[in-house]
């Protein structure tokens, strides 16, 4: 009878303990949640850099009578061009 005893109280002491990982398993999920959206905004940054470098490099390749149609001189290539990938202008 002593055994029986015994299994009867183990569940009784694992019980209090089950309400406690249902909260747990939402702060993970909420954790997870907000490092997927700060991922998203790290690629997000990362692409718009990748893209502000190739424009710029567009830009530069274009000859003086190019720049002359769109309304821009050499100077304001040299001065976009010359500019960090992270600064917008």
């Amino acid at each position: 009878m002593r055994a029986a005893d015994e299994r009867r109280e183990r569940p009784a002491r694992i019980r209090p303990q089950a309400a406690p990982c249902g909260d747990r398993a939402g702060h993970i999920f909420r954790f997870r949640a907000r490092l997927g959206a700060a991922l998203a905004r790290l690629v997000e940054c990362v692409i718009s850099w990748h893209e502000r470098v190739c424009s710029r490099r567009i830009l530069a390749s274009y000859d003086d009578r190019m720049l002359r149609d769109i309304g821009i001189d050499r100077a304001a290539v040299e001065n976009e061009s010359t500019a960090s990938f992270w600064r917008y202008r």
